[in-house]
Order: C-alpha cells, then sequence, then structure tokens
C-alpha cells in the first residue's frame, strides 16, 4: 500500500486537504453539495437532537429551519445574586437611620438572562478566530458543553474521513496550516495553536505538524520551478492576510530545492474577506433595509442593533420574535421608508441573511472580471438591485487595503529587501481575487510579477508537499 502525505487547510471560511504519494499531489474532494466540491466551508450546524451537519449542508440546514420560525424567549434565573452598587447621594430623609441596619444584609440583584426555547438547532462559523480568545473555553449546546476544540474537531472529522478513504488506512500524521498571526498578542497565539492541536487530535490525527499557510502555498509553486528564485506569497483569505518572503535554491531535486530554501520574513494581519464583504453589507445594503428611515411622530432614528444583526447573519433570525416584528410593523405606517421596513421585515421572519451574504460575496468576485455588477436579490418583499463598481468598492474597503498594505511593508523590512527585491508574487485566497487587492499589489511590484496561483488549494497543495519532506 502506498503510503499517503497529508497536508490540512482549516481555513476561516473554507478547508481543504491534499494528499501526496511521493510523486504527484492531488487534493481532495469534501463537499458535493459546494460550489467547489475540493473546498468545504467552515461551517458547523448541531440540531436540538444532538445530530452534526458540516459544510454547505450545514447552511441550507440552518436556513430551512428557521425560516418563518417565531423565536420565543423566556427569562431564566441563573442562580446567583450580585450585590448591587448605587452610585449615588445618602438618603437625607429623617427617616434614615444607618445605625439600625444590619451590617450583614446588602441589597443585591438576581442574575437572570434571555434564552431561547425552541430553536431546531445552532450555527457555528468563522471558528478559527475564536481559537485564540482564552476566555472562550466552550459554550453549551442544547444542555451539552462543547469546548471550542470539539467544535472544530466535528470540521475536521469530515477532512478525516476523506484522507483516510483515499489513503484506504488510517493516516495519522498531518502537517496542519497556521496563520502567522492568530492574533496580534503573542498568548493568544500559543492558545490558538495548541487549541488547533488538540481539535486535529480529537478528529483522529495524532501527530501534528504545523507550517505557516503562506509558506505552503509558496512551496507549492516553487516545486514547480528550477531556478533559484525569491518569492513573495500573500495569502489573502476569509481571516487572515498573510505574507511570507522566501528564497528558494535551484536544482532538479525537489527535497533538496526545499532543503536549500529560506524564510526570509514573514508578517500578517487579522484581516480579510470576511471583513471586506462586511462592509459591502454596510455601506450598500443598510440603507435598503431602512437604516437610514425615520419613524414616529417624532421621526425618531432606527436603533442600529438591528444592523449589526445583519452583519451577523447567524443570529439574525433571534430578531424574529412577536415583541420586535410588532415594533416594525407599528412603525412602518409612520416611517419615511415604508418599503424598506417591509424588506427588512422580510429579511428578518423569513431568515434571509445567508442568502444575502452570500449575494454579496457572489458580488465580489464578479468585481474580479467585470468594472461594475449588481448585487441583485429579489426573494418577495426584498428587491434589491443595488450597482456596485469597482471604484467605489475600493472606497468601501479602503481601510482594510492600508492593513493588507502595511502587512507586506513589514514582510519587507523584516526581510530588508524591497520590492525591486522580490522575483514573484504569488497570490492565493480568494481576496486576493479581489481587483482593488491586485491594484495595490501592482503599484507596488508590477503586474508583471504577480502570479495568482489555485485561490482555495494552493496551501493544502504544498503543505502536502512539506509532509513529505518533514
Amino acid at each position: 500500500m502506498t503510503k499517503l502525505y497529508c497536508g490540512v487547510d482549516f481555513g476561516t471560511t473554507n478547508s481543504s486537504a491534499a494528499v501526496s504519494d511521493g510523486t504527484t499531489v492531488r487534493v481532495l474532494p469534501l463537499d458535493p453539495l459546494n460550489d467547489n466540491a475540493t473546498s468545504l466551508p467552515s461551517l458547523l450546524y448541531i440540531t436540538s437532537q444532538g445530530e452534526s451537519i458540516v459544510g454547505r449542508a450545514a447552511a441550507n440546514a440552518f436556513i430551512d429551519r428557521n425560516v418563518d420560525r417565531e423565536v420565543l424567549l423566556k427569562q431564566v434565573d441563573l442562580g446567583v445574586s450580585i450585590e448591587a452598587y448605587v452610585a449615588s447621594e445618602p438618603d437625607k430623609s429623617e427617616s434614615y437611620r444607618p445605625g439600625n441596619t444590619d451590617p450583614d444584609i446588602r441589597e443585591a440583584v438576581r442574575a437572570r438572562a434571555i434564552v431561547e426555547v425552541n430553536s431546531p438547532g445552532r450555527l457555528f462559523q468563522s471558528l478559527k478566530t475564536l481559537l485564540r480568545h482564552k476566555a472562550f473555553l466552550g459554550t453549551e449546546v442544547f444542555g451539552t458543553h462543547y469546548q471550542i476544540e470539539e467544535l472544530v474537531a466535528r470540521i475536521l472529522e469530515r477532512i478525516k474521513i476523506a484522507v483516510d478513504k483515499a489513503a484506504g488506512c488510517s493516516v495519522e500524521r498531518a502537517v496542519f496550516g497556521r496563520p502567522v498571526r492568530f492574533s496580534e498578542r503573542p498568548e493568544e497565539n500559543e492558545v490558538a495553536e495548541n487549541r488547533l492541536r488538540t481539535a486535529a487530535s480529537l478528529a483522529g490525527f495524532k501527530e501534528v505538524v504545523f507550517f505557516y499557510e503562506p509558506v505552503g502555498a509558496c512551496v507549492e509553486y516553487a516545486m514547480e520551478e528550477m531556478e533559484k528564485r525569491r518569492l513573495m506569497v500573500v495569502d489573502i483569505g476569509g481571516g487572515t492576510c498573510d505574507v511570507c518572503i522566501m528564497e528558494f535554491g535551484g536544482g532538479h531535486d525537489a527535497g533538496r530545492r526545499l532543503a536549500e530554501s529560506r524564510i526570509l520574513s514573514v508578517a500578517g494581519v487579522p484581516v480579510a474577506g470576511d471583513a471586506i464583504d462586511r462592509e459591502i453589507i454596510r455601506g450598500k445594503l443598510f440603507p435598503v433595509f431602512g437604516s437610514r428611515a425615520r419613524y414616529g411622530p417624532a421621526q425618531l432614528r432606527m436603533p442600529q442593533y438591528i444592523y449589526t444583526q445583519i452583519l451577523d447573519w447567524q443570529n439574525l433570525y433571534k430578531l424574529n420574535n412577536e415583541e420586535t416584528i410588532n415594533w416594525l410593523v407599528a412603525a412602518e405606517g409612520t416611517s419615511t421608508q415604508p418599503d424598506a421596513f417591509r424588506a427588512l421585515r422580510c429579511l428578518i421572519q423569513r431568515n434571509y441573511g445567508y442568502p444575502v451574504a452570500r449575494e454579496v460575496e457572489a458580488a465580489k468576485k464578479r468585481l474580479s472580471i467585470e468594472m461594475g455588477t449588481f448585487i441583485d436579490i429579489q426573494k418577495e418583499e426584498i428587491q434589491v438591485r443595488e450597482h456596485l463598481e469597482r471604484v467605489e468598492f475600493a472606497h468601501i474597503i479602503e481601510h482594510s487595503l492600508d492593513l493588507m498594505h502595511d502587512s507586506i511593508k513589514e514582510a519587507e523590512n523584516l526581510a530588508g529587501l524591497t520590492g525591486n527585491d522580490i522575483d514573484l508574487v504569488l497570490t492565493t485566497g480568494g481576496t486576493s481575487l479581489v481587483p482593488a487587492v491586485r491594484q495595490m499589489l501592482g503599484e507596488r511590484f508590477g503586474e508583471g510579477k504577480l502570479k495568482q496561483r489555485d485561490t482555495f488549494t494552493s496551501v493544502a497543495t504544498g503543505l502536502a508537499i512539506v509532509a513529505q519532506f518533514t
């Protein structure tokens, strides 16, 4: 039986895996329901019966089971009394007798929480970004406590099954990618890596080796080249922008080329595609759903917490309760934008947050080949056809672009190089296709130096190659 070497790229938005037999590398199909079967959406849905659903099916189940469902809430006592603190002047009335008060008696309030009582399931996304938060030890799902490592492991188990099927046996060793920085804080970086290692172990990978994701993408390209090269990889996915500068040795032997290579610098920033999508929604769709509307006799502004929930689409359904819906119906009659109120109510009641988010992501991708596109959403009361041009888009994401540019400059400074010293700039990750990102890179390095690698699988491919030599 041929031994297979495994590389796993667990991503914020999508995950992929590849295996190598020492001669050829192949990327594995992970999700037949996804547009790209080799890309597994990093989504987990746990039903009220305890069933785990992963990938595109998780999103589908979440949408189907929350459409037109009214959320029922109740207040529960947490069984904790919190001593009250009153920041005011003491009572000065004649009846006030502080000396007659028992010093062992303190005013207190009971801690209570609002909980949902009829949820069919709970959706988790962007779990990779939560790995770094030391305070997030876990969460309770329908009476069962899950640590963050267990949630991530549910997604990695899908990958482990695909790897074992390809090998015809249990593959216990894998090279896992990791971002240059899970966080700007060193202690959070360590926490995140340890948790990802534990999650991989729970999924069945007994030996886990970590390798920087952008370095993996660099290896994927360099294995095809015989010449000595100084390469920069800019890997911009859903959660992070990672940059790596490497110097590869020449020659025909792949193992020797890798052994003689040097990592000159790495840099990264936790800003990427998900943040860009949210900025598009904020800039182009908030007004469609009434963010600038006024209502009532006093012509009040709309409460902005509603629009925060639109950005956080997996929790949008929580607004679908009697109190919120009745308020929207009543406010609609006095609003300056009744159509927008109806669209907002439809968005909430029909749980269209995820389809809206997907259309925004699709529009962003279309701008990779078009100068302008439409965000087109035709869902009952939601009739959206918003034009988005490349120039406007670049303005919307200007802050994110600045952070990415700063990360590239940091990598150059750490390596003691300038853009003229780089032979090729390899780009990977879905967000690297954004025209404004390509323009920023082209202006800094020249279009001739840019080389696009496979958007979603180049990192996993490189990690499988690294697995051969580590």
